[in-house]
């Protein structure tokens, strides 16, 4: 996608503008140059299971070429859930008046494995889009007025037109399963010892603990152009791309997008957003968290977590989940 991708000019420039934004100032919000000053080298998290790699992957840029020559704009369709209905199911025994049919179908609805499994797992849902008179702002009410992300409102629809998220969701199932249960070193794909590290880390913290240390965790990856990593411009990578190559800033929103749904967090809740950076003058993305009746911002180019009303200089242009796409059109403060 190239976005959040401009080269830095001046480090020290950088470097100040950094120290601002940890500070918990919004004013400056540093460029994502190919490799940060900070970020030279990968991770400790990813020596073991990157840098050990190198030798056999040396041509992991371009064994991922033919998947893009063969169709990167081409959607694989994500296989919609089929269930049967409560309505079909209690008319189905209505006459022979079994007590137990309602209790079977309650039961059915409150397990917890169904409930805590991701979407993606399950089979996406495909929902009709709600024509725009009839859909709301973005986010969560908060009170009486609608909580509106970055300062604009959002109508819904579905993101037939965005394919490199498409092809995101139609492997992301099978590749989350291989990251978090594989065992042998020599069949686990790279990244997948980090992965599991951090679940284990995360799991059963409190929540705005949780989006730190998922946001700090992915961040230590370092920044790739789409250009140097996958050899296109504008690419969308699927997690165990972004374990094994990293990437720019939209492929950082959508690994921790996928990490905090497996770490409970609800599609509702999760929506990565595409805007432009006003101050920097380019097309940047990030994570947006609505909880504790607020919306909390992951960001790749600081560790801190601040409020989407700390970024004045954010635009969104458009934002989605597992099942929406919402375009955002700004609204006067």
């Amino acid at each position: 996608m190239g976005t959040g991708g401009a080269p830095v000019q001046d480090q020290s420039a950088q470097q100040q503008a950094r120290a601002d934004t940890n500070a918990g100032t919004v004013m400056s919000a540093p460029s994502e140059p190919a490799q940060d000053a900070e970020r030279a080298t990968w991770p400790q998290e990813m020596q073991t299971d990157v840098q050990t790699d190198q030798k056999q992957d040396l041509g992991a840029e371009q064994r991922v070429q033919p998947e893009q020559s063969q169709a990167p704009d081409t959607p694989e369709s994500v296989p919609a859930q089929q269930a049967q209905s409560p309505e079909a199911a209690l008319a189905q025994d209505r006459d022979s008046n079994t007590p137990g049919v309602a209790q079977a179908q309650q039961d059915q609805e409150s397990s917890p494995q169904k409930a805590t499994l991701p979407v993606w797992r399950q089979g996406a849902q495909t929902q009709p889009a709600a024509p725009l008179e009839q859909v709301g702002s973005a986010g969560t009410d908060t009170g009486s007025q609608p909580l509106r992300l970055f300062q604009s409102a959002a109508f819904r629809g579905n993101f037939n037109a965005l394919p490199k998220w498409k092809r995101v969701l139609s492997k992301v199932k099978g590749q989350i399963q291989t990251l978090g249960s594989c065992t042998s070193a020599k069949t686990c794909p790279p990244g997948a010892t980090s992965w599991q590290r951090i679940m284990k880390q995360a799991k059963g913290k409190e929540r705005m603990e949780q989006l730190k240390m998922i946001n700090s965790f992915f961040n230590k990856w370092p920044y790739r152009q789409d250009l140097d990593a996958y050899g296109v411009s504008d690419w969308w990578a699927t997690p165990q791309e972004f374990l094994k190559i990293s990437g720019d800033c939209e492929d950082y929103a959508i690994i921790k997008y996928f990490a905090l749904r497996e770490l409970g967090f609800s599609q509702e809740e999760l929506r990565i957003v595409v805007l432009k950076d006003r101050i920097r003058g380019i097309a940047h993305a990030v994570l947006a968290v609505f909880t504790h009746g607020d919306a909390y911002i992951l960001n790749n180019i600081s560790d801190a977590i601040f409020t989407h009303d700390k970024y004045r200089h954010y635009v969104p242009q458009y934002s989605l989940n597992e099942e929406h796409r919402w375009s955002h059109i700004p609204v006067a403060n």
